[in-house]
């Protein structure tokens, strides 16, 4: 059916759902994917957002859910024809809206719940899913390539579990919806169907912590592979958008655009696609020890997977509507002992344009803050940080801010959105020379995977080290900042080697199943 939009929007603002939140917390520190299979494994649409690399103040949280809970939807969004799917428990439902971000803030402010204050964490039941870089074309950019990946999918989470890696506790959470004045009645079903859950989830949690450990995940023994072998493996088993010298041709036109001074800074991206044959949880499996991350997580709706290994925040809000931004920008690939690893940081923190291209985005973010967070509230405590992962070291800078009264959580992703990081700057003349010579649509790719809580906050990641798996293909994307210090070859190679943690793990589960 379609709806008008100014009529849904009111039908949306008039039918607002109170939910009162059941939580209990467990003396119990289970592994989040032992978690997801225990409770959720059977789930058609769930979700497991962890912190496979633990960093007190930084990634403390891991959360796993799926749609079964109470006022469950999944909805699907097409950026080209704005039509939004929505299935529940009743149907499905097709509607035409005018901007997604729109739609999506009006659901979160029609739910509210009316005792989450004392959870010791901000997620109390919300949305959980990713805007795909298709996007952009409702924020700042142009609607320049079909796409055949959803633009946006999220699900509703009623129920979800909650893991402190940092106290090292557990937290169940299950909504129950309120019937108006009536309140909630002891012996309503709804409750009672809620405190079963809640039994079962801790009887659960606590068999898999016994089974296991919250310890960070720790890289399985492999051999590196070399770039040589990254690209004889592409060239074997995928089809890559633009090989070796056509995607260094590119390099040279975005550089010659840089000199014409269309842009300071261009992130070009290449489009990886195979046809999966592996299980996509098994593969996340091997994945998250293979390369553990701080924003790693697996999301399921029906045939549509995505597994992400991202290393990068893209927003995040928390309930005193603090923002934080963390870009990522210069990349070295670790080396095999101590003292390389040590001349690779050392190389990356001397870079003059490693840190042009740092310091530019860190510009542009706090522009995008700028216009939507309280006056002088926009600052850059932590410029040019050294963070180090299982196959690379980064370059990150930490932008914060506090957001104006009128703006929510999801207002302030769309300022944002799609991240300066993936793009340049200037942002909307770089967008539009990326979509002329990527000249292809990017999809889930540096978009963005996370969750909107009804509480007013989200936690989002920038969709990079990620996999989307839908019947049939698999894609990934592979990219990197260029400026005019830009070297072309060694461009290329840098795709290469953000592509070798992804081409590993197949590998590795290919090895464990022969």
């Amino acid at each position: 059916m379609h709806a008008d939009p100014q009529a849904l929007s009111a039908a949306s603002a008039a039918l607002p759902q109170v939910y009162r939140a059941e939580w209990r917390a467990v003396d119990a520190c289970p592994d989040p994917l032992g978690v997801f299979d225990s409770l959720f494994g059977e789930s058609p649409d769930a979700f497991l957002l962890e912190s496979s690399v633990v960093r007190e103040g930084f990634s403390r949280w891991s959360f796993v859910g799926d749609a079964g809970g109470p006022g469950a939807e999944v909805l699907r969004y097409d950026v080209a024809t704005r039509r939004l799917d929505v299935s529940t428990a009743a149907g499905e439902t097709s509607e035409v809206v005018s901007n997604f971000f729109d739609c999506l803030a009006a659901r979160i402010a029609s739910r509210r719940v009316e005792d989450s204050a004392a959870l010791p964490f901000d997620f109390d039941g919300g949305y959980v899913g990713y805007l795909g870089y298709e996007l952009k074309a409702e924020t700042t950019g142009a609607r320049a390539h079909p796409c055949d990946e959803p633009s946006a999918v999220f699900m509703f989470a009623g129920r979800l579990v909650a893991i402190d890696h940092l106290e090292r506790r557990t937290y169940l959470l299950h909504l129950v919806p309120l019937d108006g004045d009536a309140g909630m009645p002891e012996a309503s079903a709804p409750l009672r169907d809620a405190r079963a859950w809640l039994a079962t989830a801790e009887r659960l949690v606590t068999q898999v912590d016994a089974l296991s450990s919250c310890a960070p995940a720790t890289p399985a023994p492999r051999a590196r592979m070399s770039i040589a072998e990254v690209e004889a493996w592409i060239g074997r088993n995928a089809k890559i958008r633009y090989p070796r010298q056509q995607y260094i041709h590119r390099i040279h036109e975005a550089m010659r655009q840089i000199v014409d001074g269309e842009s300071y800074e261009i992130c070009l991206t290449n489009a990886i696609e195979f046809t999966p044959d592996f299980d996509p949880l098994a593969l996340y499996r091997v994945l998250r020890k293979h390369s553990p991350a701080p924003h790693a997580g697996y999301f399921r709706a029906g045939e549509l997977h995505l597994l992400s290994a991202s290393p990068e925040r893209f927003i995040s809000v928390n309930r005193a509507r603090r923002v934080e931004a963390k870009p990522i920008k210069g990349t070295r690939p670790r080396g095999v002992t101590p003292q390389e690893d040590s001349r690779q940081i050392a190389d990356l923190l001397g870079s003059d344009k490693d840190r042009a291209e740092n310091l530019m985005i860190v510009d542009l973010l706090r522009n995008d803050l700028g216009r939507v967070c309280e006056l002088s509230s926009v600052d850059v405590p932590k410029m040019f940080d050294i963070e180090t992962y299982s196959h690379v070291h980064q370059l990150v800078s930490t932008v914060v801010g506090t957001l104006k009264p009128c703006v929510s959580a999801v207002g302030c992703t769309r300022a944002a959105f799609p991240g300066g990081s993936m793009t340049g700057a200037p942002k909307v003349r770089t967008m539009e020379i990326i979509d002329r010579l990527e000249a292809g649509p990017r999809g889930i790719y540096s978009g963005s995977f996370g969750w909107f809580g009804l509480s007013g906050a989200c936690d989002l990641n920038i969709v990079i080290r990620s996999l989307a798996v839908l019947p049939g293909r698999a894609r990934f994307g592979v990219g990197g900042a260029l400026t005019a210090l830009s070297n072309a070859e060694e461009e290329f190679v840098e795709t290469m080697v953000k592509a070798r943690n992804l081409i590993e793990a197949i590998e590795t589960l290919k090895a464990r199943d022969a």
